[in-house]
């Protein structure tokens, strides 16, 4: 007569960056062997962390196992249960000759973890719900600080997109295309503060009390900033203002200007025979090159792209030339990157003043300065100057997009 095989149980989570819950998985796995009588019983995971199934495969065998069955622990039954754990079982059972094994049914879905859930739902429900309302009238809200990317709607991120359709209040800038708040709901509050160069202005100390007293009172406040919150957008700023008022908050980060606006007019910022720096520089202090400790170093990068220096590029230009820059240097001054408006003039140090001028160019633009400029010519994919604006209604605008209602926003 056969003697039965010994047995063993592979208890296998997902695996987490968070130690806490790779730890959780253990202790199951430690109970589940304590509770069932098993004595051969291991922990695995399927990534992030060890042992993976494998590994923990191959530690029961050592310990003696003849027969392991694998027990998935509250994974998706689908692409896990069915899907990544036989494959990966079925590999390392073929390196055992005489190892059998099985693999259960998932767990998720059984009538007591059903039956369990609905237990502490009531659980929850009764004790809890007074205290839950109680807490939420006098609740804190956050703050996210979102990039809206460089202005194509398309290149907003999926973060930022889910945020706006989730938040209380939108507080956000010029720069932002309206398009863009068209994924807020209809009873998001929308509050403006842009800042217009030679305009309009918002305080800034009047931006940072707007998105305090919103969180105080309980909203979820995105505050929705052009490209990069980080980059010459008084991000940092606006966060030490609200940790500094107690205000939970978060950044998430944009696709800034100074990388997709060159991209969108065939201008790579680096290239291998051309170009192996880059510096970014804000337009109100890139002419003020006496003033730096280290004049040199400021203009020492191959590639220089330069925001918000339309109103100065006179005297940028005049400050590079003067700081060891060929008056041949090519230039490219884009405006509207990433929009279907787009254009771009391109010229030298010495004719692109002029040129900017004479083909009528206003803010807002990025200026790029370097050798990589020459490539435009071959690289620009971009159709520029076409108007292609898309067909949408927004709850920007009450009647569909057009060229010109876009521009009387953006001028």
């Amino acid at each position: 007569m056969n003697e039965p095989k010994r047995r063993a149980i592979l208890v296998v989570g997902h695996g987490s960056r968070r130690e806490e819950a790779n730890e959780d998985v253990r202790t199951a796995a430690r109970r589940i062997g304590e509770r069932g009588g098993f004595n051969l019983i291991e922990a695995a995971f399927l990534e992030i962390t060890n042992p993976n199934i494998g590994e923990g495969f191959t530690q029961l065998v050592e310990r003696g196992a003849q027969h392991i069955i694998v027990h998935p622990y509250f994974l998706s039954p689908g692409r896990h249960t069915r899907g990544d754990i036989p494959v990966d079982v079925r590999e390392v059972a073929g390196r055992h000759p005489g190892v059998s094994f099985q693999i259960t049914e998932p767990l998720c879905a059984h009538r007591l973890v059903i039956d369990a859930s609905i237990e502490r739902i009531r659980e929850t429900e009764d004790a809890e719900t007074f205290a839950a309302r109680e807490l939420s009238a006098v609740q804190t809200g956050k703050v996210y600080i979102v990039g809206a990317g460089p202005g194509d709607p398309s290149l907003l991120t999926v973060k930022a997109r889910d945020l706006i359709s989730a938040c209380d209040v939108i507080v956000y800038d010029y720069l932002v295309n309206p398009a863009i708040l068209s994924y807020a709901t209809d009873r998001t509050v929308r509050i403006y503060v842009g800042k217009v160069g030679g305009g309009r202005q918002t305080p800034q100390v009047e931006i940072n009390e707007l998105l305090i007293t919103h969180a105080r009172a309980g909203s979820n406040v995105v505050r929705l900033k052009g490209g990069d919150p980080f980059i010459f957008g008084r991000g940092g700023e606006e966060c030490e203002a609200l940790r500094e008022a107690g205000i939970s908050y978060e950044v998430v980060p944009g696709i800034s200007s100074a990388l997709s606006v060159p991209a969108y007019a065939g201008i790579p910022l680096t290239h291998r025979s051309l170009a192996s720096s880059v510096t970014i520089l804000t337009g109100t202090h890139a002419g003020d090159i006496r003033t730096c400790e280290q004049p040199a170093g400021l203009y020492a990068a191959d590639t220089l792209v330069i925001l918000m220096g339309m109103s100065r590029l006179v005297e940028i230009a005049a400050e590079l030339i003067d700081a060891g820059r060929d008056t041949e240097t090519p230039v490219a001054v884009i405006r509207r990157g990433t929009y279907d408006i787009q254009q771009t003039v391109v010229g030298t140090l010495s004719t692109i003043a002029e040129d900017v001028e004479s083909a009528g160019l206003r803010a807002p633009a990025v200026i790029v300065v370097g050798e990589v400029v020459r490539l435009r010519e071959s690289l620009k994919w971009f159709a520029e100057q076409e108007v292609r604006i898309p067909n949408f209604k927004s709850a920007y605008f009450e009647s569909p997009v057009t060229m010109s209602n876009l521009e009387g926003v953006f001028l």
